[in-house]
């Protein structure tokens, strides 16, 4: 009797023992699978954002776009540009710019290969060409070249300074009643082309 209660405990120890082993290994797998789960919704969330960002990154630039196309835009035509202080136009390059000149009362002309100042020709401008090639004597001018105008006259010269070649427009109008004088000291050949052109074409 006694031998058959012992067996029986024995049995039910047993039965208990493996149970708990059960138990503690289902212990780790069920964390693996919760863990696993976790990931996939994390995954999932992630998904949604990133989704969610192209979205908005997508709207963003399309109104980025405007304002970029608004701020910046196509540089205007090639054409007249008005210098308002003085009443004058002057055909340009597409993206010329007229502001105020840094000395003085005259305006700045700025463009792609181009830049000049037009003002009103005070009395210590030369008026003729011959008082306009007396004073460029000075910087020992080379190519020097005059040119009669309907109204004025123009002149064009270089010389190599200490940073260089440069390249001189001298010109002087009668328009409206007015004497203008247009000037600039270029670093181009190009650039002294433009700036002669552009004087040249000065109108009311």
């Amino acid at each position: 009797m006694r031998t058959r209660t012992f067996a029986t405990l024995f049995a039910l120890t047993a039965a208990l023992g493996l149970s708990a082993c059960d138990k503690k290994e289902d212990k780790p797998a069920d964390k693996k699978a919760e863990a696993k789960k976790t990931d996939e919704k994390a995954d999932a969330k992630t998904d949604v954002k990133a989704d969610d960002a192209k979205a908005d990154g997508g709207e963003a630039a399309a109104d980025g776009g405007e304002p970029a196309a608004d701020g910046g835009g196509e540089p205007a035509a090639a054409g007249p540009v008005e210098l308002a202080k003085l009443g004058l136009k002057g055909d340009a390059p597409a993206g010329t710019n007229v502001s105020d000149a840094i000395v003085g009362e005259g305006q700045m002309v700025q463009g792609p290969n181009l830049m000049l100042t037009v003002e009103e020709a005070s009395d210590t401008r030369p008026k003729t060409e011959e008082d306009a090639t007396k004073e460029a004597d000075m910087y020992t001018p080379k190519n020097l070249k005059t040119e009669k105008l309907e109204d004025g006259w123009a002149m064009t010269f270089d010389n190599e300074g200490s940073m260089g070649a440069n390249f001189f427009v001298q010109v002087r109008r009668e328009i409206g009643g007015k004497a203008y004088w247009c000037e600039t000291t270029a670093s181009s050949a190009e650039q002294q082309t433009a700036a002669l052109d552009f004087c040249k074409s000065l109108k009311q």
